[in-house]
């Protein structure tokens, strides 16, 4: 039967984000689940007043869910691989025991790795225009400024309109979830696990995701680490990409040798 692979989307995105990535997976033979969390909430415009409900607990919760959905079906638990605010939800998920192994995309970081640096606040200059104390009940989009300048720099120009029209609101609570994180214990990660940096990223800034991979190398079942010197943080989908999904096949077939599609590469 096949690997499950369960990839976790990053704030304001949805499960189209892994476009470019899922496709490498299925090809190798893994079977690939890419959910958009809560779209019915999590809308392009006008949210739901409903939406502020949410806070990163219920993210967690679902992604819970869905990996257990998957191990029921496929008789072991999946390899989970989270991007940005997903690389967060990932690293929960890596605690509680629900995946195989587990892989940090540019994550955000949990109590303890994160990094001060001007460039978030640049790039996420919308929400404190907000500010905190309105945050938790307000539904808040990345600006279009923000998302080229931090998070898109490492995309063709050209491509950022496209990309910002498929980007969806969040609930404040949820930023506020993960500006203030919590802190995760490593000492419970009984899995493998592999945290990717980008050295160009203006979001999960490299220093703080260099701090994420340490946490983890002192964890039973020590953790790797890679940065990529020419990325930015949508390294999931920039030039050099699929650089990184053949390490990550390369890694996974070394960690769980007996995983499908293991020891498949991207053409």
């Amino acid at each position: 039967m096949a690997q499950g692979v369960l990839l976790i989307h990053g704030i304001g995105c949805g499960g189209d984000v892994w476009d470019r990535m899922a496709p490498e997976f299925h090809k190798a033979g893994f079977a690939v689940e890419a959910p958009t969390l809560f779209p019915e909430l999590r809308t392009l415009d006008t949210p739901p007043a409903a939406l502020c409900d949410l806070r990163l607990k219920d993210y967690v919760d679902a992604m819970s869910e869905a990996a257990a959905q998957m191990e029921a079906q496929l008789g072991q638990k999946p390899i989970i691989i989270g991007h940005s605010m997903g690389g967060l939800i990932a690293q929960y998920l890596a605690v509680q025991g629900a995946a195989s192994a587990a892989v940090f995309v540019t994550p955000a970081q949990p109590k303890g790795c994160t990094a001060f640096s001007f460039k978030p606040l640049r790039t996420f200059s919308v929400l404190f225009q907000i500010g905190r104390k309105k945050l938790p009940r307000t539904p808040v989009k990345v600006g279009r400024k923000g998302l080229s300048w931090g998070i898109l720099n490492g995309v063709d120009p050209a491509l950022h309109d496209e990309i910002y029209a498929r980007m969806r609101y969040d609930s404040g609570g949820v930023y506020t979830d993960v500006m203030n994180p919590e802190e995760l214990d490593e000492t419970q990660v009984q899995i493998p696990t592999l945290t990717i940096a980008a050295s160009h990223d203006r979001a999960t800034v490299a220093k703080a995701v260099r701090k994420v991979g340490r946490k983890y190398a002192r964890a039973p079942v020590p953790g790797d680490f890679i940065e990529y010197p020419d990325n930015a943080h949508m390294i999931i989908d920039e030039p050099g990409t699929e650089k990184m999904i053949t390490d990550i096949f390369d890694w996974i077939g070394r960690v769980l040798p007996a995983a499908k599609g293991s020891e498949a590469a991207p053409a």
